[in-house]
């Protein structure tokens, strides 16, 4: 049985353009970020951001993109009356907007305007990802660029000359050199692009009709190809370099991911902080492409969009298959690039399965579908907001199941957020308080944005300290042992939960907390 042609969206008549499509996800996320980014909490990745350095490995440079950005809309919105906090998150919120765009545009070429509506939503309607957009990291960064990257190769392959390839290539390089500059490990989607030149070949040779119509890298332009493929390595290593010398000083060693224990454990965790109705929409995805793909390379069917499923694939694998190479923390930014090219894969399935159980009716179809997709992950988004870094999925038991499993439960310390207001009303004046597992630039931040008491001194540790303000990250609990036996107190003071699970506790001497 050959699969059905891809349809275009339902409805289409009654959508709007895609540029509308695109302008409107854009405004939306501009605005929605924009007025959610003063609620977060500071984690230790953000706050190394904020003051340009590296927090976690001192031997190596930190990339310039994130600090660089943070530091211009901070100075910028500070005058315009914002926060410190709010200003330097502005930057993620445009890339936020951007990658909104382009998700949009994404969907639309592969499945029309329904697809252009979903996919955006897709991605966004996840606790992780929406903390994602909220705070100065790179990864939002990176996702935008890399997503934009895959589209530029995907045009330069459907170029009409060599000359338009090698321009198609070069941007796609500029921009993987522009995400190497947020976020090192990003060169892995140059792997990706390479794979899928190989690939979309052997199926162009498998599909002689496909490659006369352009869907795919006919083989006798392999010329045409590897020239593109050229510009984008050399692109991307040009922009990277010219834009970071300080990762060629140190040998190249910057752009190599630090190797941590357990990457089995590193390449389960996407599975557990997804929400299950979002991952199982991306599993649908990636496996309805990898169908086609399928079906293309037996000649069932005309293989029509293959190189673009192969594509989609190709960029979803690598950030995913490095991650758990490298044996990434057990945090969820490793692969968060990879989430954009499987939301578009799953608005695109959407799109299919509504078309194909009721061709008639395929628009309350899709709507029904997207509908039972999308509240699970609303639903989680809202109820965890602002602590989107303690959001754990139903496969594994939300949070409490984390805390079983030993996974962290927050990002570096950002719950303490939730105590500051707390610490300002109760903290005695001038009081000491020790901050374990909570960045020392971070409780800076909170300082320089007023929310937190500028008369509170910070305690190198518990023994000097009138205050413990712990956060806890489902590791080693010696710093709270430590807390109990210096403040003679096992009682806390205050604290933040998430599903009854605490994240952080507050800890006082007699007398220090009124």
């Amino acid at each position: 049985m050959s699969l059905p042609e891809l349809p275009r969206a339902p409805g289409r008549a009654v959508l709007p353009s895609r540029g509308r499509i695109a302008a409107a996800w854009a405004l939306a996320t501009l605005l929605g970020l924009g007025a959610l980014g003063g609620e977060p909490g500071i984690s230790a990745d953000e706050a190394a951001v904020l003051v340009g350095r590296s927090a976690t490995e001192a031997a190596r440079p930190m990339p310039p993109l994130a600090p660089a950005v943070a530091a211009i809309t901070d100075a910028a919105g500070t005058r315009a009356g914002l926060s410190h906090l709010r200003a330097a998150r502005l930057g993620t919120a445009l890339a936020g907007a951007l990658l909104s765009v382009l998700l949009a545009i994404a969907g639309w070429e592969l499945a029309g305007g329904a697809a252009a509506l979903l996919a955006p939503a897709l991605f966004w309607l996840a606790p992780r990802h929406l903390q994602a957009g909220l705070l100065a990291t790179p990864d939002l960064d990176v996702a935008a660029l890399a997503l934009g990257a895959v589209l530029a190769w995907r045009g330069a392959l459907r170029a009409g000359g060599r000359v338009a390839a090698v321009r198609g290539g070069a941007m796609s390089g500029l921009l993987v050199g522009a995400a190497v500059l947020a976020r090192a490990d990003a060169w892995v989607f140059l792997v990706a692009l390479a794979a899928h030149g190989l690939g979309a070949a052997a199926l162009a040779a498998r599909s002689p009709e496909d490659a006369e119509a352009g869907a795919l890298l006919p083989a006798r332009n392999a010329r045409r190809g590897a020239a593109a493929a050229l510009a984008a390595a050399l692109a991307a290593a040009a922009g990277a370099l010219a834009g970071w010398p300080a990762a060629g000083a140190a040998g190249g060693a910057a752009f190599l991911p630090a190797r941590a224990a357990g990457p089995v454990r590193a390449a389960l965790v996407p599975f557990l902080a997804i929400p299950a109705s979002l991952l199982f929409a991306y599993a649908g995805g990636a496996l309805h492409a990898t169908t086609r793909i399928a079906a293309a390379a037996r000649r069932r069917t005309p293989g029509r969009g293959a190189s673009d499923d192969l594509l989609l694939l190709c960029a979803a694998a690598a950030p995913l298959a490095a991650a758990a190479i490298a044996g990434a923390p057990r945090s969820a930014r490793p692969w968060l690039p990879a989430v954009p090219f499987l939301a578009v894969l799953a608005a695109r399935a959407i799109v299919v399965a509504g078309a194909t159980a009721w061709p008639r009716r395929a628009a309350e179809v899709v709507a029904s579908v997207a509908l039972l997709v999308l509240y699970p992950g609303l639903r989680a988004t809202v109820s965890s907001f602002p602590l989107g870094t303690a959001a754990w999925n139903e496969l594994l038991g939300g949070a409490p199941g984390a805390a079983s499993a030993g996974l962290p439960r927050q990002d570096g310390g950002d719950a303490v957020a939730g105590l500051l207001a707390e610490v300002n009303a109760r903290a005695r004046p001038g009081a000491r308080i020790w901050w374990p597992g909570v960045s020392p630039e971070a409780i800076g931040a909170y300082v320089r944005d007023g929310r937190l008491r500028a008369d509170l001194a910070s305690a190198a540790g518990p023994e000097q300290a009138d205050v413990a303000v712990v956060a806890l990250d489902g590791a080693s609990r010696d710093a709270e042992y430590r807390a109990w036996a210096a403040l003679r107190t096992a009682r806390p003071s205050a604290g933040v939960y998430r599903d009854e699970v605490p994240l952080a506790l507050v800890y006082a001497r007699p007398g220090a907390w009124r």
